[in-house]
């Protein structure tokens, strides 16, 4: 392995894109120009500190953010398909539904996102994280090859959400197990948290403090959960070093009095600081050529999916 690509850290920075008064008991930002603002806003600061952005946009929304995601492409960020089956009149979250169910939600959302902007992507989240053992066999089958579905150390019942133990580093998925590494072509980036900390404790319902860039602690836990997540990474000696941040069009980017910006700021500065520590070199790649990065360094075939 090269010394460069060994000592390359990727900041993976996503955002949840949902339409303007979300149905189903999903939560939308109040209009439409608050939904396109928030996005072009993260899309100029990322870019404004010398990275980019996967946008997870629902289908839902890609007529009416269309001038919002034109902008964000040109800006040289990524687009990748948001889930939330509520928004397409289904009644529960992805992980509820069985493999044939959720190919078939799937399969719908990749048309409608085709049907929307012309084109498809290879690229997913499912909202809230929900998954069971069924969704990687299914996406890949549907034809998506990467994305960030996990937030390792999640436990919520409800939103079939259950992500306790789950592999924390990028990795090739398995076909009957959400929580593993697996051999299938389905590439998944967590989300970086601190996946240990539900060990000790016993809720039913518990998310692990994560980087979430509209939380307003996160500064007060962001650099020692990073320096674990690097630490462990090079322990394992993880081919595609990752640190997954992930945020919503929902919270109010771009807003006169937006905090955001300034944390977003403050939180790249603390990465520049961290990596030159480390002697890393910081970089953004999108997921789908870190996907092609990580097989190149492993020597994997393109393909993996003939094995499902």
């Amino acid at each position: 392995m090269a010394e460069e690509d060994r000592r390359a850290l990727h900041v993976v920075f996503t955002m949840d894109c949902l339409p303007a008064g979300a149905t189903g008991g999903i939560q939308g930002p109040e209009r439409w120009d608050g939904a396109a603002g928030a996005a072009v806003a993260f899309a100029q600061a990322v870019v404004g500190e010398g990275f980019g952005a996967t946008f997870f946009v629902a289908p839902e929304a890609l007529k009416r953010l269309r001038g919002a995601v034109d902008e964000i492409r040109s800006a040289g960020c990524e687009l990748g398909l948001l889930c939330h089956p509520q928004l397409s009149s289904y009644h529960a979250h992805l992980g509820a539904y069985s493999y044939e169910r959720q190919r078939e939600i799937v399969g719908l959302a990749k048309k409608a996102w085709e049907d929307a902007l012309g084109e498809s992507t290879e690229t997913f989240r499912p909202g809230f994280f929900s998954a069971n053992d069924y969704t990687f066999h299914a996406l890949c089958m549907e034809g998506f090859r990467q994305g960030s579905c996990s937030l390792p150390g999640r436990m919520d019942n409800e939103q079939c959400s259950m992500w306790f133990g789950s592999y924390p580093f990028a990795h090739h998925t398995d076909p009957l197990d959400r929580t593993t590494q697996g051999t299938m072509e389905f590439f998944e980036v967590p989300v970086t948290s601190d996946f240990a900390a539900v060990s000790y404790l016993s809720y039913e319902t518990y998310t692990p403090p994560h980087l979430r860039i509209e939380e307003p602690d996160i500064h007060e836990y962001a650099r020692d959960l990073i320096l674990s997540q690097v630490d462990k990474m090079d322990e394992d000696e993880i081919p595609a070093q990752t640190i997954g941040f992930v945020t919503s069009n929902v919270v109010g980017w771009g807003r006169q009095d937006d905090p955001h910006v300034e944390r977003l700021r403050n939180l790249c500065g603390m990465l520049r600081e961290l990596a030159e520590e480390r002697d890393m070199d910081l970089c953004w790649t999108p997921l789908a050529a870190l996907h092609e990065m990580s097989d190149r360094q492993l020597g994997v075939p393109r393909g993996l999916e003939d094995a499902v």
